[in-house]
């Protein structure tokens, strides 16, 4: 019987055979060399394979790029924001507030502790949580706020962190697309109580196809995250539940009522994490380099808007999308999309994340269509450029002219209503 892929990636980054792609829309978001390769070795070669030095080095390493205190390597973003979740002590009948701009595992974590979801509307410019849509939604059950940095550009902090410093709520931030990406001189995930990385296979660093990272300044979280990423294992060298310094015997746990999971990173992974955060400053200039020439050529385009780059931050431009005003463009996202890849080769991707609340998921707890227009907007009017830091310069300009051509051709088709007339 024929081995059957379920894959999501396969339709998603794959072209039909019959087209022939100069510029794909890659799957791998970073680069890997030699460097790489002898990180494994030397994993392989100590035959210490998980949880070890590599991991804590790496963790180390982490935590002084982003100027936090505390850093633990996981297995995802998502598992690492079900940690924040639990530490956080969500449970039902709290309220956490979010956006729906954003990969599924923001909000499913909350859900997971039987809290309840509040979707607030995004920026029109930014496309992030807006902080005045939070402020109105904040109520005496409100307890947190779990907010994501989309497509590499941080959010309002300093709005966001003074509400919650205002009305006494937990920050948690999902980094997934902004390792190294910084607002106001500050990183990513050193705001909020609890910061969220991904190193997911398309981010612009990755630890072999999956891993993500946990970053903390609170010491009550620097000390229970360990214990409920290895299934609630307490060794003698390990602090007390009031933090009291050992020496205990062995022991399994829970952790605040939750009962821990192995959500572990493994030695190779972190091995090459260490490697690839040494590449990171680069590639995410190299982004940034592309991005912005994209942007001061694009723009020049009727109808559509390159995205939006706050002065008070450095965006790392995981994701390169620009929003396409149908009306005054004359042409759809879906149909530019279409022209890109069938007449230029070009495999750009429609579309950004749907918001959460349109998934079945949340249709059977009562969310319906119209909740934030913006984010639904938004949502359908982007078209993703193939960012990457593998394109050569030659690459960059070639989509660059694509899309010119693209909009020119698809502005000067005969309009439907005047199709078969004169």
């Amino acid at each position: 019987m024929p081995r059957v892929s379920h894959s999501p990636y396969r339709t998603l980054y794959l072209p039909p055979d019959d087209i022939d792609v100069r510029v794909p829309y890659r799957f791998m978001g970073s680069i890997y060399d030699e460097n790489e390769l002898e990180a494994v070795r030397r994993v392989m070669d100590s035959q210490w394979l998980t949880t070890g030095l590599e991991t804590v080095e790496f963790e180390s390493e982490f935590a002084e790029m982003h100027g936090v205190p505390y850093a633990y390597a996981v297995s995802s973003c998502t598992s690492a924001l079900h940690l924040a979740a639990q530490l956080c002590r969500l449970h039902p009948g709290d309220e956490v507030i979010t956006t729906p701009l954003t990969f599924i595992s923001t909000n499913q974590a909350i859900l997971a502790q039987g809290a309840t979801v509040v979707f607030a509307d995004v920026d029109e410019r930014t496309w992030n949580i807006d902080p005045d849509a939070v402020e109105e939604l904040i109520t005496d059950r409100t307890c947190a706020l779990f907010v994501t940095h989309l497509t590499g550009q941080i959010c309002d902090m300093d709005a966001l962190c003074g509400l919650a410093e205002q009305h006494g709520l937990l920050l948690v931030e999902d980094c997934a697309h902004t390792a190294g990406a910084t607002f106001k001189g500050q990183f990513a995930g050193s705001f909020g109580d609890a910061g969220c990385f991904s190193f997911h296979a398309i981010k612009n660093m990755t630890t072999l196809g999956e891993g993500g990272m946990l970053t903390t300044g609170r010491g009550d979280f620097a000390m229970k995250t360990p214990w409920l990423r290895s299934m609630g294992s307490r060794y003698p060298g390990d602090p007390h539940d009031d933090g009291r310094p050992g020496p205990r015997r062995y022991e399994i746990d829970d952790v605040d009522g939750h009962v821990p999971s192995n959500v572990r990173m493994s030695e190779a992974q972190a091995a090459v994490g260490r490697e690839q955060l040494k590449k990171l400053p680069g590639l995410l200039a190299r982004r940034r380099e592309i991005a912005r020439r994209w942007s001061a050529s694009l723009g020049a385009i009727r109808g559509i808007s390159p995205p939006f780059e706050d002065e008070r931050a450095e965006h790392a431009f995981h994701i390169y999308a620009m929003v396409v005003d149908p009306e005054e463009a004359g042409f759809t996202n879906q149909e530019l999309h279409d022209a890109l890849l069938h007449e230029h080769g070009v495999q750009s991707m429609p579309g950004l994340y749907r918001p959460s609340y349109l998934f079945r998921q949340y249709e059977r707890r009562g969310f319906r269509p119209g909740l934030c227009p913006r984010a639904e907007r938004i949502s359908e009017n982007t078209i993703q450029l193939p960012l990457s830091p593998h394109l050569t310069n030659d690459d960059v300009g070639y989509v660059e002219k694509a899309v010119h051509q693209a909009a020119r051709s698809l502005t000067a088709r005969p309009s439907v209503a005047n199709a078969g007339t004169g």
